[in-house]
This record gives structure tokens, C-alpha cells and sequence, in this order.
């Protein structure tokens, strides 16, 4: 057994995996790796599309993130360009109106849903912030 190998094993981490996918993606189109990812599909589309199969997702290291992360230079690209991604949706988030507490507990709720097996596929799209508080001082 190499080192971290558990890890692979562990249900949780892979509904994680499977949540963040979608994240990946934009992170990937963000990074650019679409423009020369292996995937005609990816290319055709101008943004990342790719997607291991449901079963492989988060088998080993390289398949937690899109097909076209296949090394360690891309794979820091996407870390970074999903950091950056974060980063912007978070400031976003504040400045509707929304306090860090309540971006900590949906991330909190999030985290809580991947260790609940039976939640069904599909979940993460309830996850979605509500219309923002000051939109909604006017009703």
C-alpha cells in the first residue's frame, strides 16, 4: 500500500470529489488547459467539459481533478486558478451582502452532506446561495 492510498478508499472523500467536480472544470477553463486538453469535446466547447466516469472519480491522484490534469505543472495550475476563483466569488458574496459567517456555514453544510451517504446525486445544486439579503429588503 503506498502512502495516502487509504485515502482513495474513503467514501467521503469520494462524494467530495464528485461535489467538486463542476469547480474543477471552471477552474480548468480558467487555467486555459482546456485550449489544449486531449478531449476534442473540451476544445470543440472552449471550456473544460471533461469528466472521469462516475466510478473512477477519485481512484487515484490525478482523477480527483478533470482528464486534462495529467502532471504536477497542471495540476498547480488548477490549484491556483481555483484559489483565485474562490477568492472572487467570495468577495462577490460580500459585497451582496452576505457575512463571512454565513459563506463558513454553507461551506459548513456542504461538508456535513459528504458524510451523509444517502443524499442523493444531485445535492450540490442545492447548495446554491439565495438571493442576496438586500435584494431581499425590498419585499
Amino acid at each position: 500500500m503506498c502512502f495516502g492510498e487509504e485515502l482513495y478508499r474513503d467514501e467521503r472523500h469520494r462524494r467530495r470529489t464528485q461535489r467538486l467536480q463542476p469547480y474543477f472544470r471552471q477552474a480548468a477553463t480558467f487555467a486555459g488547459l482546456h485550449l489544449a486538453c486531449r478531449l476534442p469535446k473540451c476544445r470543440r466547447a472552449k471550456r473544460c467539459t471533461g469528466c472521469w466516469p462516475a466510478e473512477e472519480i477519485a481512484t487515484s491522484h490525478y482523477k480527483q481533478f478533470p482528464p486534462c490534469v495529467v502532471d504536477d505543472a497542471t495540476q498547480t495550475e488548477i490549484n491556483c486558478a481555483s484559489r483565485e476563483l474562490d477568492e472572487r466569488a467570495r468577495r462577490e458574496w460580500l459585497a451582496a451582502g452576505y457575512s463571512q459567517e454565513d459563506l463558513d456555514r454553507w461551506d459548513e453544510e456542504a461538508e456535513a452532506l459528504d458524510d451523509d451517504p444517502d443524499v442523493p446525486e444531485g445535492w450540490e445544486t442545492a447548495l446554491t446561495p439565495p438571493i442576496g439579503p438586500v435584494a431581499r429588503k425590498g419585499r
